[in-house]
C-alpha cells in the first residue's frame, strides 16, 4: 500500500471532496463557487496524487493503485462535464437533478479514497 507520506495526499484530497460535497449540496452556492472549487481539487488530484508513481508503492499493490487513479481520473472528468451542466441549468427542477447528480459523483470518489485508506491501514 501507500506508505503514510502518500497516503496524507489522499486523506486530503477526501477531505476537499467532503467540503465540496456540503458546499454542493447546499442549495445557494453560487455556481462560479463550485466552479472554482473543482479547478483546486483538480489540482490536488493531479498534483499530489497522480504524481504517485508505481515505484513510490510495493509491486503487490502497483496494479490496484494504477487501477484506482485512473478510476479516479474518469470520475473526475464526468464531475467537470456534471458541474458544467449544472452551471447551464436554466429551471429549478433541473438545477436539483443534476446538484443531486454532482453530489453522488463526488460521493463515489470519497468512497474511492476511504476504501484505499481503510485497506492501507489494515495491511502490515
Amino acid at each position: 500500500m501507500l506508505s503514510q507520506s502518500h497516503n496524507q495526499p489522499l486523506r486530503e484530497f477526501q477531505q476537499a471532496l467532503e467540503q465540496m460535497y456540503y458546499k454542493i449540496g447546499a442549495d445557494d452556492v453560487a455556481r462560479s463557487a463550485n466552479q472554482q472549487q473543482f479547478q483546486a481539487l483538480k489540482g490536488l488530484f493531479i498534483t499530489q496524487i497522480a504524481s504517485i508513481s508505481a515505484s513510490d508503492i510495493p509491486l503487490d499493490y502497483v496494479s490496484r493503485w494504477q487501477s484506482l487513479k485512473t478510476e479516479i481520473h474518469k470520475q473526475i472528468r464526468l464531475l467537470e462535464n456534471d458541474l458544467m451542466l449544472l452551471q447551464a441549468s436554466r429551471s429549478a427542477e433541473t438545477a436539483k437533478l443534476r446538484q443531486k447528480g454532482v453530489c453522488d459523483r463526488i460521493q463515489t470518489l470519497i468512497q474511492y479514497c476511504q476504501g484505499w485508506l481503510q485497506q492501507s491501514q489494515e495491511q502490515p
